[in-house]
């Protein structure tokens, strides 16, 4: 069968509607089959040779599906070796399925802390599947890009297959629920409190008790809470130490008393970190302080600095999967989206994309990685 190639524009914006400063930008699907991933690639660069991109990004995670490859990483290095220059490519390592594609490429940052898709560029989604109709739709519906999608390939459809592929476009029309949907469970903070476990993901509060056979469900805005005094809206970014956070929200910085509520008056990044780079306050994901030890995680790094008197003096830069032991491939080179202290063991636990990670941080080394189920509230 002939191979077809498809390129359509989605209706719904006016190409007039375009910023002038909008950019063009390619979203690569990835796959856990290393043929089909290959395949994928070399549409890429089939397309990059008839058309101009301002920046690249590449979507996939190391072992979905129980692969043994990191999509990301290797679409990368292959564009890379095929002439594409490096800094336009973007890496998105953490998705698992489709809807993660959408899902965490759509806020992917660049080293300068910006998004990468802003309203207005012209975005072409491209696979050998059909899945990338249904990507470009929502992302056109939802984030106010222009969206195109490019699909070259012999793809045969089953007769109980949907265009509409797992109703990305037409499943969910409150975007925000679909996104809390598709990374349920992935929060961004966790502690205890009266034997009850505190999960916050976005503006909800989801409160279990440890086995998860009972739970409620807050929403911030409604409830009397210690976190109700932040301004949610922002990208917050969670430090644990202990008692208390230390919170950045990309411009300052304040510690919050997770009992009381009671802030701190904001303060600067190098009050907290001296001599680190600079590239720390765009990358920085979550972290942890314990025993005189600041902890930092990017999506591919890992920071330690050491206290001395009021400051944290930058130690060294690694990669998780280098510094601690037995670190699962899956996790990638660190990508850790919140991180919490056990008061009692003193162990840590690292939360990322609906997986819970423990570590023993005295032998450097991961004690277990389990999946963390719990039970999706409807809100």
């Amino acid at each position: 069968m002939k191979k077809i190639a498809l390129s359509i524009l989605l209706s719904g914006i006016s190409l007039f509607s375009v910023f002038c400063h909008s950019k063009t930008i390619m979203l690569v699907l990835g796959s856990a089959d290393p043929k089909v991933l290959d395949e994928r690639i070399q549409i890429a660069l089939r397309l990059y040779k008839i058309q101009t991109f301002d920046d690249i990004i590449v979507s996939g995670g190391c072992a979905a599906h129980g692969s043994s490859i990191c999509e990301a990483s290797r679409m990368f290095d292959q564009m890379k070796a095929s002439g594409i220059p490096p800094e336009i490519i973007h890496k998105e390592e953490n998705a698992k399925t489709t809807v993660q594609n959408y899902i965490f490429s759509r806020v992917l940052e660049n080293e300068s802390g910006e998004r990468i898709m802003q309203p207005g560029d012209t975005v072409f989604v491209v696979s050998n599947h059909w899945h990338a109709v249904s990507v470009a739709a929502r992302l056109q519906k939802y984030d106010g890009v222009v969206a195109r999608f490019f699909i070259e390939g012999s793809q045969q459809p089953k007769e109980t297959d949907k265009l509409d592929y797992v109703n990305i476009f037409n499943g969910e029309s409150d975007n925000e629920k679909f996104i809390a949907k598709g990374t349920w469970l992935t929060p961004d903070a966790v502690w205890s409190k009266n034997d009850s476990i505190y999960y916050l993901i976005g503006k909800l509060l989801y409160v279990s008790n440890p086995d998860n056979t009972s739970y409620s469900v807050k929403k911030l805005s409604l409830e009397m809470d210690v976190l109700k005094s932040l301004e949610l809206e922002k990208d917050l970014h969670f430090i644990d130490d202990g008692k208390q956070w230390v919170i950045w929200d990309g411009a300052k910085l304040q510690t919050l008393d997770k009992s009381s509520g009671k802030r701190s008056a904001p303060f600067d990044w190098h009050e907290l970190l001296r001599n680190a780079p600079e590239s720390w306050k765009h990358s920085m994901n979550t972290g942890f302080i314990q025993e005189g030890t600041l902890y930092l995680f990017s999506d591919s790094k890992l920071l330690i600095a050491k206290n001395k008197g009021k400051y944290y003096d930058f130690v060294t830069e690694s990669s998780a999967d280098q510094y601690f032991k037995s670190w699962p491939f899956g996790w990638g080179k660190s990508n850790v989206n919140a991180a919490s202290i056990d008061q009692q063991t003193k162990e840590i636990q690292l939360y990322r994309n609906m997986e819970v990670l423990t570590l023993d941080l005295k032998k450097r080394t991961v004690k277990q990685v389990k999946p963390l189920r719990l039970k999706w509230v409807n809100y």
